[in-house]
């Protein structure tokens, strides 16, 4: 943890930035970074050398729990995405955030946004991430 914390404190770009930069931590890529900032509460704008060490411990545990699912799920599978045995992942159909632009959040029931960051897709609860 401390060095994952020590790589936010470092980095004044937004979380899901540096979360998918790979410098800070390596396998979270577009849907779990999603998915872990909503599950840590965390807005995805926030620059990381914002995040102090109890929402860093939020974060970094989140993190664990999304890829932990993840990895039991079989992954993700958005377009053509299969394993050895050519089954496809299945983590994406439990998603909280991502892909549900427009639909009610499963905790609070406002609207999930989607907004572009880096030429990539950003999803979350206005509501439930609010820092």
């Amino acid at each position: 943890f401390d060095a994952f914390h020590a790589g936010l404190r470092r980095r004044k770009t937004a979380i899901k930035q540096v979360l998918l930069a790979g410098d800070v931590v390596v396998g979270v890529g577009n849907i779990y970074a999603s998915e872990a900032l909503f599950l840590a509460g965390i807005r995805p704008t926030v620059a990381a050398s914002r995040i102090g060490r109890p929402r860093a411990l939020r974060l970094h545990a989140a993190v664990r729990e999304i890829l932990a699912r993840a990895v039991e799920k079989g992954g993700s599978t958005l377009r053509d995405f299969s394993n050895i045995d050519g089954q496809s992942g299945y983590f994406q159909l439990e998603a909280t955030v991502y892909g549900r632009a427009g639909e009610p959040c499963r905790v609070c029931a406002t609207p999930i946004r989607q907004m572009r960051q880096g030429q990539r897709s950003t999803y979350f609860c206005p509501n439930c991430q609010k820092y």
